[in-house]
């Protein structure tokens, strides 16, 4: 079984190179260990993995000793998980928004909100969900910082001559993504409204932490002509090398390789992001 989400996790994210999937794991632990520790996982907790996706969140609390719930629209997602950590722990099918006969210690989250459109609803039922003291550990990146640097350039550092190919290809990426459901969730809040979202939820000793990076690391990390091809940034767009061949001629798509590929090859680019965490708790 697969549905987009999962076939982004265990394909598209990552171009299907087992390289570069050790490397987005890499990147991503440090985010893992960040929530855990801000959630103040105990043994004996029950974590809700708010959209689990792979489960790299829910998993690290297994190996905390926590009781584990995970949670994702994803029924595939809910799969994998299953596959590794079996009858150690639960998994439900449900929305962010609409969370079910549940209840929890501590809820977590990666990267969930920037895919839901009532945010506020989506903190309405965490508070809900959470046993009195139940915290949270929530991460997001924060997509507004950069965003028209990313749209024109997609990082790469030159688009010598081939500026007009490449905005047709960005644009593709844009259609695409706007036809699965639009960017307007993605980057329709900051870390100041998650703040406010919390509050208003009825969450208390809250505490963010924002980290924003202006970098001349490529944001895709690899340097294999191929894998950033057949990369996409999130489940909604397509790949770069969809986007060339529908918005482009095979003339066209020489010109603009000859341009980009060297520069993947050699590391250039440049990477805007920011990312925030968010922590609280329910009043005991």
């Amino acid at each position: 079984m697969t549905d987009r989400w999962a076939q982004w996790l265990r394909v598209r994210r990552d171009g299907g190179s087992e390289a570069q999937r050790r490397a987005a794991l890499e990147f991503l632990a440090p985010i893992r260990d960040e929530l855990l520790e801000l959630a103040g996982i105990r043994p004996g907790d029950v974590v809700l993995d708010v959209g689990c996706g792979d489960g790299l969140v829910g998993l690290g609390a297994l190996d905390r000793g926590a009781h584990v719930i995970f949670s994702d629209i994803s029924q595939a997602c809910l799969d994998d998980c299953r596959a590794v950590a079996g009858a150690d722990a639960e998994y439900r099918l449900a929305p962010a928004t609409d969370l079910g006969d549940v209840s929890a210690d501590v809820i977590t989250t990666r990267s969930v909100l920037i895919y839901v459109a009532d945010k506020q609803q989506a903190f309405a039922e965490f508070f809900r969900v959470l046993r009195p003291g139940g915290r949270i550990a929530i991460f997001e990146p924060i997509n507004r910082f950069g965003l028209e640097e990313r749209k024109a350039s997609y990082g790469f550092r030159t688009l010598d001559g081939v500026e007009q190919l490449h905005e047709r290809v960005v644009a593709e990426i844009e259609r695409v993504e706007e036809q699965e459901g639009g960017l307007g969730p993605m980057i329709d809040f900051d870390e100041r409204d998650l703040l406010s979202l919390a509050e208003a939820a009825g969450f208390v000793d809250l505490r963010l932490q924002l980290t924003a990076e202006v970098t001349t690391e490529p944001m895709w990390r690899t340097r294999d002509w191929d894998v950033f091809l057949d990369s996409s940034p999130n489940p909604l767009a397509s790949t770069f090398r969809e986007a060339m061949s529908a918005a482009l001629t095979p003339d066209e798509a020489a010109r603009l390789t000859a341009v980009l590929r060297p520069q993947v090859e050699r590391g250039e680019g440049s990477t805007r992001l920011a990312r925030a965490f968010l922590s609280g708790c329910k009043p005991g």
